[in-house]
């Protein structure tokens, strides 16, 4: 926890709310099972591809709206979202602060599921079935 303190006061606000996002964007990757297809050792190569692809875009869109871009201050920034990014993510995954996010993340997505579960229209006959039924007659 000092470390991401430390990294607040030193940087501010939106890099660690970057650094922050990286590591919930991760989470959700590993916890839909994205790459469930690919074998164990390639995933985790994958996950650090993408966490390093992130904190370069993340740099560059926050360096270049900052008004701040220069190549000294994008790899330094970058490397640092990026270590504090695999740092936080490993303290995460080691703690019992994992399984308490998972039972919470279940909980919300079976929520969702009931609530927002797509309801089946009522069977009256011949209008789900396929056929047209003719028009009513206009009342006399």
């Amino acid at each position: 926890m000092e470390e991401l303190t430390a990294y607040f006061v030193k940087y501010g606000l939106i890099p660690t709310a970057i650094a922050i996002v990286g590591i919930i964007i991760l989470g959700i990757l590993k916890y839909c099972n994205l790459f469930k297809k690919i074998d164990e050792k390639w995933r985790h190569y994958i996950y650090i591809g993408i966490a390093l692809a992130f904190s370069l875009i993340a740099t560059a869109i926050y360096l270049l709206i900052a008004g701040r871009f220069n190549a000294a201050e994008y790899f330094i920034t970058a490397g640092i979202l990026f270590a504090l990014d695999q740092t936080w993510y490993n303290i995460f995954k080691v703690t019992p602060v994992n399984e308490l996010v998972k039972k919470i993340v279940d909980k919300i997505v079976a929520w969702a599921k009931e609530h927002f579960k797509k309801s089946e229209p009522p069977d009256d006959g011949a209008q789900n079935s396929g056929e047209e039924t003719p028009p009513e007659p206009p009342a006399q």
